[in-house]
């Protein structure tokens, strides 16, 4: 969904804009009706690469020189760390009930 908004309005109402990016919506701002900016939400492919950065999954370094998610390198196992992906999953769902 797309929204136009005068600059009055980003101004005055900045936060709550910013509230309908985060949640997927497309912002057009105007000046004296003519389009001069436009606030969207970040690219999903960005979005999962950050995550997977925060969360130490991927190398930062690697992350910022990868074009897609398909150039991702994974970090190499830690010792003692699960090394299959169901008990990688296992571990998570531990650590989220807790």
């Amino acid at each position: 969904m797309t929204t136009r908004v005068p600059i009055r309005q980003l101004q005055q109402h900045a936060s709550e804009l910013i509230d309908r990016v985060a949640a997927g919506e497309r912002v057009e701002i105007t000046r004296n009706g003519r389009l001069i900016a436009v606030l969207s939400p970040p690219d999903p492919e960005q979005r999962v690469m950050e995550d997977l950065v925060r969360t130490g999954t991927v190398d930062p370094d690697n992350a910022a020189s990868a074009r897609g998610l398909g150039d991702w390198q994974p970090l190499p196992a830690r010792p003692g760390a699960p090394s299959r992906l169901s008990d990688v999953l296992l571990a998570m769902r531990e650590e989220e009930d807790r």
